[in-house]
C-alpha cells in the first residue's frame, strides 16, 4: 500500500515538474527493489539443528610422517679413505649380525702386523724393569707389615673400649645410682613411719632424728653417684675414646710414613718401570687403533632392520654415491638401518590444543598407503617447547612436536617415510548435550544460541564445555530436543580486539542491531555449513573461546584497514573479562584475556607453507576411524 501511495504522489508531481518526475521515478524504483529484496522470509527446516544427547568423544587429528622408533645410522669408521668392495642391496631386510658393507683391508692389515712387532718389544723391556723393582720391594714389605700390625692392635683397643669397656663402666655407675635410689626410698619410708609413730607417742624423737640423718646421708650418696655417672658420660669415657682414637690415627700415619720411605727406596726402579710401561701403552694404543681399522673394514648389522642408502641433500657436496667401487671418507654415512618392527608417527600439534594432549593417551593411526585400515597407538612424547624449525619459518606459528607410538603390529610392506594421520583420543564424555560449533555465538558478551520458540529464533545464554571441530558441549541453557539456529548472528555491539577496541558497554534491554552484510547472510545447508564455507583444521582453535567460557563472538569479523582502528578502551576490556565483577582480573580471567588477544592478533591463524593446523575432532557416538583430509 505504501508503494501504491508513493506512485500516485509521484504521478501528480510529474504532471507539474517533468524533470523532477524522472528523479522521483528512479528513487521509487530503488525503494521498491530494496523493500522487496529485504522482506524477511521464514528460514527452511535445514537452518536448525536439534539438540541431542549422547557420547561425546574429543580428539586431536594431525598429519605426520611414519618413522622407525629405533633407527641406526652406520658410518665408515676406517681412518682416511677406503674403497667399497661389497655392499648389501638397498631394501634388503637384514638380521642382527649380517654383513652389510666390506671395505678394502690390505693397507690396514699391513699396519696392524708391523705394530704387533713393536708391542712385543715393549713388553719384554717392561718385564725386565718389573723384576728389578720386585727385588727392592721385598725388603720394604717387612716394614710395612710391622706398621700394619701396630695399626691393627690400636684399632682392636679402640673397638674393645667402644664395644665393652665403655658399656661396662656405664652399667656399674648406673647400678650404683639405682641402688642408692632404692636405699633412699626405703629409708624415706622408715623416716615417714617414725614421724607418724612419734606424733602418736609410740616412738622417741631420737629414733626420728636417726632416720632423718640416714635419709640425708642417702641423698648425699645419691648426689655423689649421680655426679660420677655424669662425669663418666661427659668426660671420662670421651677422654678415653679420644685417646684410643688418636692412637689409631697415629698408627695410620706411621704406616703411611713407612710406605713413603719404602717408595723413596724403590723410586729409581719404579721410574724405569713407569717409562717402559708408558712406552708399552703407547704402542698398545697404536695397535688397538690399527685393529679397529682392520675390524671396521667389515660392517655388520647392529640390529634387525631395512637397508636404506643415505641421500645427501646438499647439492654442492663432493661425497660419492654409496655403491660398490666407490671411495668413502672417514665418518661418512654408509647405511641407515631402521627397525621396522616398531614404528611411530611424528606430528606437530598447534599450541591452541597442546594442553589437551598428554603422554599415554590412546590414539588411532591411518596410513595414506592403507586408508582402509586403522592401527592402534598411544602418545609417547609431547614436546615441551615449540618446534624451532617451524618458529624460524613462521614466528607466529607455534607447534609442538608429538610422537604417537603404534602399538599394533604393522604389515612388513610398510616402510618409513609414509604419510599418516594420527587421531589422539583426548576424552569421552558420556550422555551429554552437544550442538554444532557454528550454532554458538555471543549475545551481550555471553555465549548463546538462538533457539526456535514461537516460530522465531530467540537468543538463549548457554554454558559451554569441551569442543571439537564439529560439535561443542552444552552444560546448561538448552534441553534435549530444542532446535537451534545453525547460522546465528553475532553481537555487533562488540568491537574487534584486533581493531584496538573491546566489547562496547552493554545496554540492558537493547537488542543487538544487524549490519547489512549480516542481514544478507545466506541460509545454511543441511550439513550445518553456510554456502561457500569450508571446514578446516582451525575449528578447535576458533571454538576455543566458547569452550573456555569466554565472551567472544563465534563468527569471524572483518579485519579493519590500517589507519581506521578505533581507540583502545581499557575500561571495556575490564568489563569484558571481569566475570565476578570485583573490578580486578584474577589469574583465570587474565589467562582468558591473553588467549583472546592472541587469537585476535593473529597468533592462531594458519599460514600457507607451514605445518597443518590442528584439527581436534570428535564423533558423538565415539566410534569410527579418523576422517580423511
Amino acid at each position: 500500500m505504501k508503494i501504491v501511495a508513493m506512485a500516485k504522489s509521484a504521478w501528480a508531481f510529474a504532471r507539474r515538474r517533468p524533470m523532477w518526475a524522472a528523479v522521483a521515478a528512479i528513487a521509487l524504483a530503488v525503494a521498491a527493489v530494496w523493500s522487496i529484496r529485504y522482506v524477511e522470509k521464514p528460514l527452511p527446516p535445514t537452518a536448525y539443528y536439534e539438540v541431542k544427547r549422547g557420547d561425546f568423544t574429543v580428539s586431536v587429528v594431525e598429519g605426520g610422517t611414519l618413522e622407525a622408533v629405533n633407527e641406526v645410522s652406520i658410518r665408515n669408521e676406517v681412518e682416511g679413505v677406503a674403497r667399497i668392495i661389497y655392499l648389501v642391496p638397498e631394501g634388503t631386510l637384514v638380521k642382527k649380525g649380517d654383513l652389510l658393507v666390506e671395505l678394502d683391508s690390505s693397507q690396514a692389515q699391513d699396519q696392524y702386523d708391523q705394530q704387533l712387532l713393536n708391542v712385543q718389544k715393549a713388553q719384554f723391556a717392561l718385564v725386565q724393569a718389573e723384576q728389578q723393582l720386585a727385588i727392592q720391594k721385598s725388603q720394604a714389605d717387612s716394614d710395612i707389615r710391622a706398621a700394619e700390625l701396630s695399626l691393627k692392635f690400636a684399632q682392636m683397643d679402640l673397638d674393645k673400649f667402644l664395644k665393652a669397656e665403655s658399656i661396662t663402666s656405664l652399667l656399674e655407675a648406673s647400678n650404683n645410682v639405682a641402688n642408692i635410689e632404692a636405699k633412699l626410698a626405703v629409708d624415706m619410708n622408715s623416716y615417714e613411719w617414725s614421724k607418724k609413730l612419734a606424733a602418736k607417742g609410740y616412738e622417741t624423737k631420737r629414733t626420728v632424728d636417726s632416720d632423718e640423718l640416714t635419709v640425708r646421708s642417702d641423698k648425699y650418696q645419691l648426689l655423689i653417684s649421680s655426679n660420677k655417672l655424669w662425669m663418666l658420660q661427659n668426660f671420662d669415657l670421651e677422654k678415653q675414646r679420644e685417646q684410643l682414637t688418636s692412637n689409631v690415627e697415629e698408627a695410620k700415619r706411621e704406616l703411611e710414613r713407612v710406605k713413603q720411605k719404602a717408595a723413596r727406596t724403590v723410586a729409581q726402579y719404579e721410574a724405569d718401570v713407569l717409562t717402559q710401561s708408558n712406552a708399552l701403552a703407547l704402542q698398545q694404543k697404536f695397535l688397538d687403533r690399527y685393529r679397529k681399522n682392520l675390524e671396521a673394514c667389515k660392517v655388520y648389522a647392529p640390529q634387525d632392520g631395512l637397508v636404506v642408502y643415505p641421500v645427501n641433500e646438499n647439492r654442492w657436496s663432493s661425497e660419492s654415491m654409496i655403491e660398490e667401487g666407490a671411495t668413502v671418507r672417514n665418518r661418512q654415512e654408509l647405511i641407515k638401518l631402521p627397525d621396522t618392527s616398531q614404528m611411530k608417527v611424528k606430528i606437530r600439534v598447534h599450541e591452541s590444543v597442546i594442553n589437551m594432549v598428554k603422554v599415554g593417551q590412546q590414539a588411532r593411526v591411518v596410513l595414506d598407503s592403507m586408508p582402509d585400515r586403522t592401527f592402534q597407538g598411544r602418545v609417547n612424547k609431547v614436546g615441551l617447547l615449540p618446534d624451532s624449525l617451524s618458529r624460524w619459518a613462521n614466528p607466529n606459528l607455534k607447534v609442538y612436536t608429538t610422537e604417537v607410538l603404534i602399538t599394533e603390529k604393522l604389515p612388513q610392506t610398510v616402510k618409513p617415510g609414509v604419510s599418516a594421520q594420527a587421531e589422539i583420543i583426548v576424552t569421552n564424555i558420556p550422555q551429554t548435550l552437544y550442538v554444532p560449533i557454528q550454532a554458538v555465538t555471543t549475545y551481550r558478551g555471553r555465549p548463546a544460541v538462538y533457539v526456535l520458540r514461537g516460530g522465531k529464533p530467540s537468543p538463549s545464554p548457554v554454558e559451554v564445555g569441551m569442543f571439537n571441530t564439529q560439535f561443542i558441549q552444552i552444560l546448561s541453557g538448552v534441553k534435549e530436543g530444542d532446535r537451534v539456529l545453525l547460522s546465528p548472528p553475532f553481537d555487533i555491539e562488540q568491537r574487534d580486539i584486533e581493531s584496538g577496541g573491546v566489547l562496547a558497554a552493554e545496554s540492558p534491554g537493547k537488542e543487538p542491531s544487524k549490519s547489512k552484510t549480516q542481514k544478507a547472510q545466506a541460509a545454511p545447508s543441511p550439513t550445518g555449513r553456510t554456502p561457500g564455507s569450508r571446514r578446516t583444521g582451525r575449528g578447535a582453535a576458533n571454538a576455543g573461546p566458547a569452550a573456555a567460557g569466554e565472551k567472544t563472538p563465534a563468527a569471524a569479523r572483518a579485519r579493519p584497514q590500517p589507519g581506521n582502528r578505533p581507540a583502545f578502551d581499557p575500561k571495556a576490556l575490564m568489563r569484558r573479562f571481569d566475570k565476578n565483577g570485583n573490578g580486578q582480573l584474577d589469574a583465570q580471567e587474565r589467562e582468558a584475556m591473553r588467549a583472546a588477544l592472541k587469537r585476535q592478533f593473529g597468533g592462531g591463524r594458519a599460514r600457507p607453507g607451514g605445518p597443518k593446523t590442528p584439527s581436534p575432532r570428535a564423533r558423538p557416538n565415539g566410534s569410527g576411524r579418523p576422517a580423511r583430509p
